[in-house]
C-alpha cells in the first residue's frame, strides 16, 4: 500500500478526476450546442416530466451503473472513518455532478435532459457507495471465521451470484427479440408467461452448465462456512438455483427476449451439480489441506474461471477484417460501445465483469502473488484483465471494450480496498 500522505492523496484525485471525467465523456459527448433561450425553456419543461417508455428504463439502468460507479470510487478514495456520513456526501456530489449535467444539455440540440436522469444518477451514487460501506462492515463481522480459501467465501459466493444472474437475464449468444412484448410490467409479465418456449434437451447448453456450476459449489461453502451442514447446504443451494434460474429467466422475457424452459433448466442443472460436487468433495479437501495451499488453489481455480468466462465459445476469429475491426474508435473509447446499445446487455455485461473480477481482488489480498511495493498486489489481476479482453480480439463471437477492461481492473482494485479495510492482510 501506499504510505505517504501526499501520494496518496495524489492517488486518490486522480482516480476521482478520471471517473469523473468518464461520466462527462457519457453524458456530453456530441452535445451541439443550441443557446436559443426559447428552444432552451422547451427542453427545460420536458425535463422536468417524467418519462416511463422502455428506452427510459434501459437508460436509467445505465445511469444507475454509471452513478454506481462514481460511488464506488468516490468511497474507496474516501477515508475509512465515519463511512456513513461519506455515503451522504457522495450521494450529494453525485446529485450535484448530476445536475450540473443536465443544465448543460439543456443547451445541446442533441442531448436530452430529464428528471429521470437526476434521480436515477443520484439513486446509482448512493447505491454505489452504500454497498461498499455494506461489504466492508460485514467482511469485518466475520473476521475470525474458519475460512476453506482465507477470506469469507460468502463474499464469492454472492459476487458470482452477481454473475450467473446478469448472464441469465441478458445471455451472451441468445439477444433474440420477441415482438409481441411491450407495454406495462403487467402485460409484459403475462405474455412472457403464456409464450414460454418448451423444453428441449437439444436446446439445453453444456457451457451453460459448467460456467453455473461453480455457483453452487461456492453457495454451499459459504453455508457451510455459516455453520449449515454440507447435506442441508446442498440442498438449499440446488433448491435456491433453481428459483432464481426461473426468476431471472422470466425477468429477462419482461425485458423482451423469448423464455426459455431449457435455458432455466441448463442454469439450474450447473447450479445443481455444482453443489453435490461441493458436498462431496469441499470436506474432506478443507480437513485435510493446509490453509496456504487452499487459498493458492482457489485463486488459480478461479482465474481458470475468468479464462472461460472471457474466452468461450473458445473458436478463433482468423478473418483479418474482423481483428480489424474489433480496434474501431468506438471500441477504444470508454462507454462507446455502451452508449450504442439500445437494450440492457451492455448494462447488465459491465455489472457481470464487475462481478467476476471483484472476488478476484478479495482473493489477491490474502494470497498476493507479488509482495513488493505499492499496491503490487493489484498487478497480476490487472495485467491478467488486459491479457483477458486483448484476447477476445482473436475469439469468434467476442467484442473488446475498453469500457470492460476499466471497470474490470476497477473491481480488482475495489475488492481489494473492501478486503484490507475489513481487516484481512496477507497470510
Amino acid at each position: 500500500m501506499i504510505r505517504d500522505p501526499e501520494t496518496l492523496r495524489r492517488v486518490r484525485m486522480a482516480a476521482r478526476a478520471a471517473y469523473v471525467c468518464v461520466v462527462l465523456l457519457a453524458t456530453l459527448n456530441h452535445l451541439h450546442l443550441d443557446p436559443d433561450p426559447g428552444r432552451t425553456a422547451i427542453r427545460l419543461e420536458r425535463a422536468l416530466h417524467w418519462a416511463t417508455r422502455g428506452i427510459d428504463v434501459v437508460d436509467a439502468a445505465r445511469n444507475v451503473v454509471l452513478f454506481a460507479g462514481f460511488g464506488v470510487v468516490f468511497l474507496v478514495t474516501t477515508s475509512a472513518e465515519r463511512p456513513w456520513r461519506a455515503v451522504g456526501r457522495i450521494t450529494l456530489e453525485g446529485f450535484a455532478l448530476s445536475v450540473s449535467v443536465e443544465a448543460v444539455q439543456l443547451l445541446s440540440r442533441t442531448r436530452t435532459s430529464s428528471i429521470n436522469d437526476v434521480t436515477t444518477n443520484t439513486i446509482g451514487a448512493l447505491l454505489g457507495a452504500g454497498s461498499i460501506v455494506i461489504a466492508v462492515h460485514l467482511l469485518h463481522r466475520a473476521r475470525g471465521m474458519r475460512t476453506v480459501a482465507g477470506v469469507p467465501m460468502f463474499a464469492i459466493a454472492t459476487a458470482y451470484a452477481g454473475v450467473v444472474s446478469a448472464e441469465a437475464f441478458s445471455p451472451l449468444y441468445r439477444r433474440e427479440r420477441d415482438p409481441g412484448s411491450g407495454g406495462s410490467f403487467g402485460h409484459r409479465l403475462v405474455h412472457a408467461l403464456g409464450t414460454v418456449r418448451p423444453f428441449d434437451p437439444h436446446r439445453m447448453s453444456l457451457l451453460d452448465v459448467a460456467l453455473f456450476a461453480p455457483a453452487g459449489v461456492l453457495a454451499v461453502v459459504a453455508l457451510g462456512e455459516l455453520g449449515m451442514p454440507y447435506g442441508a447446504a446442498c440442498i438449499v443451494a440446488a433448491v435456491g438455483g433453481t428459483v432464481l434460474s426461473a426468476v431471472v429467466e422470466v425477468l429477462h422475457g419482461v425485458a423482451g427476449q423469448p423464455v426459455e424452459a431449457s435455458a432455466i433448466a441448463s442454469h439450474a442443472l450447473g447450479i445443481a451439480a455444482g453443489a453435490v460436487l461441493a458436498w462431496w468433495s469441499v470436506p474432506p479437501i478443507a480437513a485435510r489441506a493446509r490453509s496456504r495451499r487452499r487459498g493458492r488453489v482457489m485463486l488459480a481455480l478461479y482465474v481458470l474461471l475468468l479464462v472461460a468466462w472471457a474466452w468461450r465459445p473458445f473458436l478463433p476469429r482468423t478473418i483479418v477484417a474482423e481483428i480489424h475491426g474489433q480496434l474501431t474508435p468506438r471500441h477504444l473509447t470508454p462507454l462507446g460501445v455502451l452508449g450504442a446499445s439500445e437494450d440492457l446487455f451492455g448494462v447488465m455485461d459491465l455489472v457481470e465483469q464487475f462481478c467476476l473480477y471483484f472476488p478476484l481482488g478479495l482473493l489477491l489480498a490474502v494470497w498476493p502473488l507479488r509482495r513488493r511495493g505499492a499496491w503490487s498486489a493489484l498487478f497480476p489481476g490487472i495485467w491478467l484483465a488486459l491479457a483477458l479482453e486483448i484476447g477476445q480480439i482473436f475469439v469468434r463471437d467476442r467484442i473488446f471494450d475498453v469500457t470492460d477492461l476499466l471497470v474490470q481492473c476497477s473491481a480488482v482494485a475495489v475488492g481489494y480496498i473492501v478486503a484490507t479495510r475489513a481487516g484481512y492482510g496477507r497470510w
